[in-house]
């Protein structure tokens, strides 16, 4: 059976007519519409909110958690939430709780969140008003096995979220928040799944360019890219940062096919089809720009290629960097450069890394440049590990690394059952909770050990070493926003 492998050459790009796309939603909970948002011209500086939603200034977390009545065959509950920064930390009365009337989960996920729960979250202040929103996405699944899409947009505020704008059916799964065109307000990418291997289609990414209107959501404007090539690409990864440091926020896409894909033994595939493509931001739309080394296969080459996961700028350069996943059990970092990813410094080989879970970026010993942590098994699987990176001048390194455990940081106990694990990690967040320079990380638990444990989240304090084991507190799950 004769295979062809994904070649390099440039990438045609498909651009559809530029429309408003209106939103249909709802408005604040006093029932009245919500101001437009101001054009970007009116900003007052060039500082883009992705992470604030209170708009105080410290970036906040928001929290998907799950936990489990701590009783033979208890019930799942699901606490979305937003912990906020204070200074000494945060207190979790005052966290925002977002599930019960913002952004409920599915209602048949009632047993093992981790595998059932199709629901994300990111964040971005996509009105311009100085308040982070959260854009939730949830699929919905019925007792005729139909899934429907849930998209909604929480919008931030001072006091608490300021009302919640629903997105119709329509639009494509809402995927990061980035400012592509350059011009200081955050716009939103969608992306649609992709197409089969027997029923090729064009695979649009769409931004809708902020800001967004609350009232109904609507976009100043689109542009609409089809990553797909027409279905000979089948992108299943996606991430979004600055890759090049020019001011604008770029894309790069990571396609994924079955072994036995047909669409490679199609003799009118075209010549200049490629697997992983950096496409970069412009005022006109993104633009398709080549190849990305350490993550596009290479006809010439027999080096292992990641899939991308997370965006950091781990050696502090001014460019976004990539984590990317390699098989199931190894990592490594294409880095950013003025030529776009992976045309700079040489991609790093972290080793064995296990970024398939729950992984997080942020600073965690305040030196500027972005750190990783992610959840891995360790030597003894039945105790989760979350393994920290740190990032330095060189990129992230495997030398600088932090393991932390259930025993490292003095808790006892073991798995409940013979075989069980305790899934200590199973939920990671990094962010600087309490407002000293130093990003704090969160590692979600479900105490699932003996004694039962309520389900919880530990916050590590952030320290010029990385995430402390000594300074560390311990909120359950269920007292997030419960005053």
């Amino acid at each position: 059976m004769r295979r062809r492998r994904i070649r390099r050459p440039a990438v045609a790009l498909v651009c559809l007519c530029a429309t408003a796309l209106l939103f249909t939603g709802c408005s604040g909970d006093d029932g009245k519409s919500a101001p437009a948002p101001p054009s970007p011209a009116q900003r007052d500086n060039g500082e883009v909110n992705r992470d604030d939603v209170n708009g105080d200034g410290h970036a906040d977390a928001v929290v998907n958690g799950w936990y489990k009545d701590p009783k033979p065959g208890g019930d799942w509950h699901n606490n979305r939430f937003v912990a906020l920064a204070a200074p000494g930390g945060p207190e979790p009365d005052k966290a925002f709780r977002l599930a019960d009337r913002y952004a409920k989960p599915d209602p048949r996920v009632s047993s093992s969140p981790i595998t059932y729960d199709r629901s994300t979250q990111f964040t971005g202040d996509l009105d311009d008003d100085g308040h982070a929103d959260v854009v939730v996405r949830n699929l919905l699944s019925h007792p005729s096995g139909k899934h429907t899409p849930d998209q909604r947009i929480v919008w931030g505020g001072p006091d608490g979220p300021a009302g919640v704008t629903k997105l119709p059916a329509d639009v494509l799964p809402a995927t990061a928040a980035g400012d592509f065109d350059g011009d200081g307000a955050l716009d939103l990418l969608t992306l649609a799944e992709p197409g089969s291997e027997y029923d090729r289609k064009p695979q649009p990414a769409t931004v809708l360019y902020g800001p967004l209107s609350r009232d109904g959501g609507e976009s100043r404007t689109t542009s609409t890219t089809d990553v797909g090539r027409q279905g000979w690409v089948s992108v299943a990864h996606a991430v979004v940062g600055d890759f090049d440091g020019d001011g604008r926020d770029d894309l790069v896409t990571k396609s994924e096919y079955d072994e036995e894909d047909v669409r490679f033994e199609d003799d009118n595939m075209p010549e200049d089809v490629i697997d992983a493509v950096f496409y970069r931001g412009t005022p006109q739309g993104l633009k398709p720009a080549g190849a990305v080394p350490g993550i596009t296969n290479q006809v010439d080459s027999q080096a292992p290629v990641g899939k991308p996961v997370a965006v950091g700028d781990f050696d502090g350069d001014g460019h976004a960097d990539i984590l990317a996943r390699v098989g199931f059990t190894e990592a490594v970092a294409v880095y950013g450069s003025g030529e776009g990813p992976g045309r700079g410094r040489a991609a790093g080989d972290l080793g064995k890394l296990d970024v398939a879970g729950a992984v997080a970026v942020g600073d965690v010993n305040g030196d500027g440049h972005a750190d990783i942590a992610t959840q891995s098994p360790g030597i003894d699987r039945r105790f989760g590990q979350v393994v920290v990176l740190l990032g330095g001048e060189d990129g992230l390194d495997a030398a600088r690394t932090v393991k932390i455990d259930r025993r490292t940081i003095g808790l006892g106990g073991s798995p409940q059952h013979e075989g069980d694990r305790d899934f200590f990690g199973w939920d990671l967040h990094i962010a600087d909770l309490d407002s000293d320079g130093r990003d704090e990380l969160l590692v979600g638990t479900f105490g699932f050990n003996k004694p039962r444990k309520d389900a919880g989240y530990w916050t590590l304090r952030g320290t010029r070493n990385g995430p402390s084991t000594t300074d560390h507190r311990f909120v359950k799950t269920k007292d997030f926003g419960e005053s």
